[in-house]
Protein backbone atom coordinates (compact mmCIF):
# COMPACT_ATOMS: atom_id res chain seq x y z
CA UNK A 1 0.00 0.00 0.00
CA UNK A 2 1.48 3.34 -1.28
CA UNK A 3 0.64 6.77 -0.06
CA UNK A 4 -0.06 9.83 -2.74
CA UNK A 5 3.72 10.92 -2.53
CA UNK A 6 4.60 6.83 -3.65
CA UNK A 7 6.26 5.67 -0.17
CA UNK A 8 5.39 2.60 1.13
CA UNK A 9 3.59 2.55 4.81
CA UNK A 10 6.24 0.87 6.19
CA UNK A 11 8.77 2.69 5.19
CA UNK A 12 7.66 6.14 6.53
CA UNK A 13 6.32 4.39 9.76
CA UNK A 14 10.25 3.38 10.06
CA UNK A 15 11.39 6.76 9.02
CA UNK A 16 9.40 8.08 12.15
CA UNK A 17 10.50 5.44 14.14
CA UNK A 18 13.75 6.02 13.91
CA UNK A 19 13.02 9.41 14.48
CA UNK A 20 11.72 8.33 17.63
CA UNK A 21 14.10 6.07 18.71
CA UNK A 22 17.26 9.18 17.85
CA UNK A 23 14.68 11.82 19.97
CA UNK A 24 14.32 9.09 23.22
CA UNK A 25 15.54 5.86 22.67
CA UNK A 26 12.11 4.50 22.17
CA UNK A 27 10.71 3.16 19.00
CA UNK A 28 7.18 4.47 19.62
CA UNK A 29 7.78 7.70 21.57
CA UNK A 30 5.52 9.87 23.88
CA UNK A 31 3.04 12.37 22.17
CA UNK A 32 5.79 15.14 21.53
CA UNK A 33 8.32 12.95 20.19
CA UNK A 34 5.74 11.69 17.42
CA UNK A 35 4.69 15.41 17.32
CA UNK A 36 8.89 16.28 16.22
CA UNK A 37 9.21 12.94 14.11
CA UNK A 38 6.04 13.78 11.98
CA UNK A 39 7.13 17.52 11.28
CA UNK A 40 11.23 15.96 10.60
CA UNK A 41 8.85 13.53 8.19
CA UNK A 42 7.42 15.47 6.36
CA UNK A 43 10.23 17.89 6.28
CA UNK A 44 12.41 15.13 4.77
CA UNK A 45 9.41 14.36 2.51
CA UNK A 46 8.86 17.00 0.73
CA UNK A 47 12.55 17.72 -0.05
CA UNK A 48 12.72 13.97 -1.44
CA UNK A 49 14.48 12.69 1.37
CA UNK A 50 17.64 14.54 1.50
CA UNK A 51 19.15 16.59 4.25
CA UNK A 52 19.01 19.77 2.74
CA UNK A 53 19.25 23.48 4.67
CA UNK A 54 15.58 23.27 5.29
CA UNK A 55 15.60 20.02 7.01
CA UNK A 56 18.47 21.05 9.04
CA UNK A 57 16.69 24.32 10.10
CA UNK A 58 13.86 22.51 11.45
CA UNK A 59 15.51 19.67 13.03
CA UNK A 60 17.33 22.52 15.12
CA UNK A 61 14.50 24.39 15.80
CA UNK A 62 12.62 21.02 17.18
CA UNK A 63 15.78 20.47 19.69
CA UNK A 64 16.14 24.21 20.50
CA UNK A 65 12.52 23.98 21.45
CA UNK A 66 12.87 20.93 23.29
CA UNK A 67 15.73 22.14 25.12
CA UNK A 68 14.31 25.16 26.60
CA UNK A 69 11.30 23.10 26.91
CA UNK A 70 13.47 20.67 29.54
CA UNK A 71 15.43 24.02 31.15
CA UNK A 72 12.11 25.68 31.85
CA UNK A 73 10.86 22.20 33.79
CA UNK A 74 14.00 21.40 35.37
CA UNK A 75 14.31 25.42 36.95
CA UNK A 76 10.32 24.77 37.76
CA UNK A 77 10.95 21.69 39.71
CA UNK A 78 13.94 23.42 41.59
CA UNK A 79 12.25 26.56 42.23
CA UNK A 80 9.51 24.06 43.63
CA UNK A 81 11.83 22.16 45.95
CA UNK A 82 13.65 24.72 47.30
CA UNK A 83 10.20 26.58 48.37
CA UNK A 84 9.52 23.78 49.68
CA UNK A 85 12.52 23.28 51.95
CA UNK A 86 12.42 26.53 52.99
CA UNK A 87 8.97 26.27 53.95
CA UNK A 88 10.11 23.50 56.38
CA UNK A 89 13.09 25.50 58.03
Amino acid sequence: MTEGNGKSMPERTGKRGAVNYVLTGDREGNRSTRLAGQIIGRVLDRDGGRITGRAIAAILVILGVAGLAFVAYRLLMIDLILTLVGERG
